[in-house]
């Protein structure tokens, strides 16, 4: 049997009795971090590219724990998924004082060219010990090449929070395909990976004649659900956690 070690372990920041300091009236930063890392999580086993996780369901992990999972799991790097407060807007990125910054600022233009407004990327040390880093994901977990992804502020004064709860997969989804060509392997969309369209459907749409890509699957003819709502001006947006999606039209 042999045994391949993950290159990429995803860390969902928090859990179990501590929510996070990333919550407000509409998630919690646990559960939040945790949707964004099993999306990503199935995104990179789709692209063949070994990954596993500190945590997959609403668990309490310390950072003593946190870091030694990280730092015995044999993976080359790290992403440990946040969701910021303190009032601020847009996507940070913190690598190690012990790392160049290209990965960091290359996830975080990704997350960036779908919307997010970028806040900044950088590094931080121990204010004890200027030769150590001060997160404990940077200075506990060994070789491996941790950054930490806070992906926008739960108490935005601007518009993080709207863009979190509507783009959020779009944000993941741009990590998966920054890290995936920055080890160079083949990036191929969640719309790529669909089964080949088997054919075009014609129909009416609020009276209007459209076409629209369908797919045959065990003699089951499927269209595009985003597509139909999106054209009826409704939000349609995925919970991975809950396996669901939520459709929301204008009143």
């Amino acid at each position: 049997m042999i045994i391949i070690d993950p290159i990429l372990i995803i860390d969902s920041g928090h859990g179990g009795k501590d929510p996070g300091g990333g919550t407000n009236h509409l998630w919690k930063e646990k559960d939040f971090a945790l949707q964004i890392s099993l999306y990503q999580y199935d995104r990179f086993r789709q692209l063949g590219i070994p990954v596993t996780l500190t945590r997959n369901e609403d668990v309490f992990i310390s950072s003593v724990d946190r870091a030694r999972i990280v730092r015995e799991s044999g993976a080359q790097y790290c992403f440990s998924n946040h969701i910021n407060a303190g009032g601020g807007d847009g996507v940070e990125t913190i690598h190690s004082i012990h790392t160049d910054p290209t990965l960091a600022t290359r996830l975080a233009q990704g997350i960036v060219d779908e919307g997010q407004n970028l806040r900044r990327v950088f590094s931080r040390r121990l204010t004890t010990d200027p030769k150590k880093d001060y997160f404990f994901m940077h200075r506990e977990t060994g070789s491996v090449r941790t950054t930490i992804i806070e992906y926008g502020f739960a108490d935005s004064k601007l518009d993080d929070v709207e863009q979190l709860q509507t783009y959020w997969m779009d944000y993941a989804e741009a990590v998966v395909k920054t890290f995936t060509t920055f080890i160079g392997r083949e990036y191929k969309s969640p719309n790529q990976m669909l089964p080949k369209v088997q054919r075009k459907v014609n129909g009416l749409l609020n009276g209007e004649r459209v076409t629209i890509d369908s797919y045959l699957i065990k003699n089951t003819t499927y269209v595009p659900l985003r597509f139909i709502g999106e054209s009826l001006d409704a939000k349609v947006v995925w919970d991975a956690q809950r396996n669901e999606y939520n459709i929301v039209t204008k009143k």
